[in-house]
């Protein structure tokens, strides 16, 4: 029907005239041309015209009016305001209404609110609950549901269950799902399967697939492309990219952008980068430098880097010290830690990096 006749039938009271005008005008823009024929409708009780009008309004800053309209659409049975209704109590921190409400719109069929309601329980603890509507969501055709099933069950190392439905995510066109898959294609063996879908994800804008996609490229030779990759990652902020990218530089010779680079992953909270880091400025005798660097690897709980204190401590004539951190690094399951342990003499090797 022309937006003319949904006007005519609108002002002789048609509800689902007055709905689908309001629609008509928000797509061209028109915001209080929607809300006044939504308000109409909604009055007149269209269930449907009460939940747009609810989120019209919360997206113009009235939670107040939009909770009331969303609440009015829930408790008609509409789906669709169940589900709002349940986002919306949930950001104000009603964990528990927010789960009542996510149920019935998911229990009426609401695929969305299956995929939130799992990631409600999971917040909550309840992981089977969480498998049961993520499985739900998935089963319907959602590809956050799928992608979210896939972490879910890789971490109950289900690997081929995870790589089955990150692949219908991904085949669904959702980008994170092609990043993971990626990832997981990579461990898996089939590096030329996780090329193509890790470079799917990097066309796509996905920074962390930037990023793997250019350690897989510097694994297969392809230096250059993979500096494009990594310095595209690196340039977003982006704390892995800025560490595999100096990894390369340092592969290349290019020590000065090698530390730069470290130097900005490191204060982004990479550990390895502080370590890295470490390892390059004690190199260049910087040694207080690199001490502190490593310093605050080891206190983040990188093993390298508590090795590496445990060289200089030692060096130094504290043995002491260095066998307390060698002792924590061989706890974490460090080898090289425990070897030196081992050794009757407390001998130390080169750092690591």
């Amino acid at each position: 029907m022309a937006s003319l006749e949904w006007q005519r039938a609108a002002d002789t009271g048609d509800t689902g005239a007055m709905f689908e005008l309001g629609a008509d005008l928000r797509s061209q823009g028109d915001a209080e041309g929607a809300r006044t024929w939504w308000q109409r409708a909604a009055e007149a009780g269209h269930t449907a015209a009460m939940s747009s009008l609810g989120l019209l309004l919360k997206e113009q800053g009235d939670i107040e009016g939009a909770r009331i309209w969303y609440e009015r659409a829930a408790d008609a049975g509409e789906p669709d305001g169940m589900a709002a209704l349940a986002v919306l109590l949930e950001e104000q921190g009603d964990g528990e209404g927010a789960r009542i409400w996510y149920q019935r719109a998911a229990d009426a069929g609401h695929v969305p609110a299956m995929y939130n309601l799992g990631l409600l329980l999971r917040q909550q603890g309840e992981t089977e609950g969480a498998r049961t509507w993520y499985e739900r969501a998935a089963d319907a055709g959602e590809p956050e549901g799928m992608a979210a099933l896939a972490f879910l069950l890789r971490e109950q190392g289900d690997g081929e269950g995870a790589r089955i439905w990150l692949q219908r995510a991904a085949d669904a066109g959702h980008v994170g799902a092609m990043s993971d898959l990626g990832v997981v294609l990579k461990e898996q063996g089939d590096a030329e399967g996780a090329r193509i879908w890790l470079q799917r994800a990097a066309d796509a804008g996905h920074v962390g697939a930037m990023s793997n996609f250019g350690a897989l490229l510097k694994e297969q030779g392809d230096a250059e492309e993979a500096r494009t990759w990594l310095q595209r990652a690196a340039d977003t902020g982006h704390g892995s990219g800025m560490y595999n990218l100096a990894n390369l530089l340092t592969q290349q010779g290019d020590l000065e952008g090698a530390r730069t680079w470290y130097e900005r992953a490191a204060d982004a909270g990479v550990t390895d980068a502080m370590t890295n880091l470490g390892a390059l400025l004690d190199a260049q005798g910087e040694t207080q430098q690199g001490y502190a660097w490593w310093q605050r690897a080891a206190d983040a709980g990188d093993t390298d880097a508590m090795y590496n204190l445990g060289i200089r401590l030692h060096e130094q004539g504290d043995t002491q010290a260095a066998r307390t951190w060698w002792q924590r690094a061989a706890d974490a399951g460090d080898t090289d830690a425990m070897t030196l342990l081992r050794d009757s003499g407390g001998g130390a090797g080169e750092p690591s990096s």
